[in-house]
């Protein structure tokens, strides 16, 4: 059967659960002050794209496991579905005791059956391309699941399929895969909620002490056709601050094509909300949501994402950043290949560097560990409402948490916890002149 995603064509009634309980600690500092699948790509939730996909394709109602942030979630989500014409009911997962504890509660607590399409809400691909991949797993005759092609497939579930496409089984998370290209879990799938809930039931929790979706699938696939859907597209795990500027940048160069624009030119704004005191330099791509001020003497390089209400003062540059919401970088500032969050105000001189001396890629600290970002280039993450003091400069890979403040003539060499006050002192010494 073919399915064009043009057309809105759904086979009897299909339930959704979209999975939204994460805490996202690896998304951190962003994620103390908002759940993770509300985290914006060019300035709109995640969540929204996955929401919108899904009713485009005549998906009407739809289940949200919520968990971390749930008040924030409920009440962004329900704003979204109401806009779209969608009902969403929700679940509170007891216990962060992983996927396949999450689906298990949403079908029992909400009396789920039938077909039921499942989606990673921390997943993302641009708007056509997602909703082309869910459309292809709800066509599939048999249950199936969406797999992403990748370079590592060891920071996933890779998908082992036979020779006609059928799932035989997943390998979750194997240094064997160390470096290998593979088809992977994209968080996308169809299956059956009484059948899957028999599995689940008899699913024993993992090393981490949790229910996997992926374990009960892969016993599902022993009774049950499973078919493995290799994804056309380019898909994003966001998982990690540098993932959610590469997403940013993968929207932004999808709706420069789109649109015909060629990048340098693609800048993309309304005219009526951006006030320019020139001279200003715009050079794309670039996206501006909202209200911003800008100049005089700013710089505002490619793959840069402002989300309105924003203040990009004098002798400011900034390149490839996502400046969210409310936020001011108003004097002297460079902001380059970084996150600033909501409602952060830079103080005159700050400085976020983005390039190590030795060339290598940029490491960050990731939940006590340091870890590569893959990218040769990248700043500082800056959590909302955070504030820094004048001549401020701020190590690559450095995130500041939520709410913090930072003293003038800070070296920021390490990341600032949620709510703190770095304060730098210096040697001074104070003589008289002679010939005074």
């Amino acid at each position: 059967m073919n399915w064009n995603s043009d057309e809105v064509l759904i086979l009897g009634e299909v339930s959704a659960i979209i999975l939204a309980a994460g805490k996202g600690e690896r998304m951190w500092p962003l994620t103390s002050t908002r759940p993770k699948p509300l985290l914006e790509v060019l300035c709109k939730p995640m969540l929204q794209y996955h929401l919108e996909a899904l009713a485009d394709l005549g998906i009407k109602k739809a289940v949200l496991v919520t968990h971390s942030h749930e008040d924030l979630l409920k009440k962004t989500s329900s704003s979204i579905a109401e806009k779209i014409g969608m009902s969403l009911s929700y679940v509170r997962q007891s216990e962060p005791l992983g996927t396949g504890h999450a689906v298990r509660e949403a079908i029992e607590v909400s009396g789920i059956r039938g077909e039921t399409v499942i989606v990673y809400s921390d997943i993302f691909m641009t708007p056509r391309s997602l909703k082309d991949a869910i459309s292809k797993v709800l066509s599939s005759p048999s249950y199936s699941i969406a797999g992403a092609v990748v370079q590592d497939a060891s920071r996933y579930g890779a998908l082992v399929s036979d020779g006609s496409g059928k799932l035989e089984r997943i390998i979750e998370k194997s240094p064997e895969l160390s470096g290998k290209e593979g088809t992977v879990n994209a968080g996308i799938m169809k299956i059956g909620a009484e059948e899957i809930m028999e599995e689940l039931k008899r699913t024993a929790p993992s090393i981490r002490g949790e229910i996997e979706l992926t374990s009960a699938l892969e016993s599902l696939a022993k009774k049950s056709d499973v078919d493995v859907l290799k994804l056309e597209g380019e898909w994003i795990d966001v998982g990690t601050p540098w993932d959610l500027l590469r997403a940013n940048e993968l929207h932004l160069r999808e709706l420069c094509r789109a649109r015909g624009a060629e990048e340098e030119e693609c800048v993309i704004f309304d005219e009526e909300k951006i006030e320019i005191e020139d001279p200003v330099v715009l050079r794309g791509p670039i996206y501006i949501k909202g209200s911003a001020e800008l100049g005089p003497c700013a710089h505002i390089r490619g793959y840069s994402v402002i989300c309105g209400e924003n203040k990009i003062g004098f002798s400011v540059q900034i390149k490839s950043s996502v400046i969210m919401r409310g936020a001011k970088v108003p004097h002297l500032n460079y902001v380059g290949d970084s996150i600033i969050g909501e409602n952060v105000n830079l103080g005159a001189g700050t400085i976020t560097a983005n390039v190590r001396h030795d060339g290598r890629n940029v490491r960050s600290m990731l939940k006590g560990s340091l870890v590569d970002t893959g990218r040769k280039k990248f700043g500082s993450v800056i959590g909302d409402g955070a504030r820094t003091g004048i001549n401020t400069s701020i190590l690559p890979g450095v995130k500041i948490g939520s709410n913090a403040w930072i003293g003038a003539g800070c070296i920021v060499n390490e990341d600032v916890p949620d709510g703190s006050i770095v304060k730098c002192g210096q040697e001074k010494e104070v003589r008289k002149r002679r010939d005074a």
